[in-house]
């Protein structure tokens, strides 16, 4: 499926098991997903963006390293942390916290645990609004 011209483009780092419902989520957006840090840096500086995402589960969980190199670029873009897979066996609420805590004191906008939404339309709707709201020019966005 193509994106209408001028849709928002979105960079993703996320976990291959998360590209579909990030897809779902931002059907409207022109999405490129990475695979490593050093895609994601490759990324910011070749295809301007309106927004990055990064998983947990990024890059074999390197999730706060690569927040760090994306939000010391000091770019205007809304940086945005998400869970889309539970974590290893052992690993719950404290782990989750802990990542939320980080996200936020390096300064990504937004920290979304996608498990606590449901994987259909209703849920998808509900994420998709959260991350609208931090897109400049709303307006822009496809119906």
């Amino acid at each position: 499926m193509s994106s209408p011209p001028g849709a928002p483009r979105v960079v993703a780092a996320v976990d291959r098991d998360v590209e579909r419902r990030i897809c779902a989520i931002l059907p409207q957006c022109e999405l490129h997903f990475v695979r490593t840090g050093e895609q994601l840096l490759r990324a910011l500086d070749e295809w301007p963006c309106d927004m990055v995402i990064v998983g947990s589960h990024f890059d074999q969980s390197t999730a706060v390293v690569a927040l760090e190199h994306v939000l010391a670029r000091g770019e205007t873009f809304p940086v945005v942390c998400v869970r889309g897979l539970p974590f290893a066996r052992g690993l719950g609420a404290s782990t989750l916290e802990a990542l939320r805590l980080a996200s936020g004191e390096l300064g990504a906008q937004h920290f979304i645990d996608l498990l606590q939404y449901p994987d259909d339309e209703p849920g998808n709707a509900r994420v998709r609004a959260m991350l609208e709201r931090l897109l400049p020019d709303q307006d822009r966005l496809p119906a």
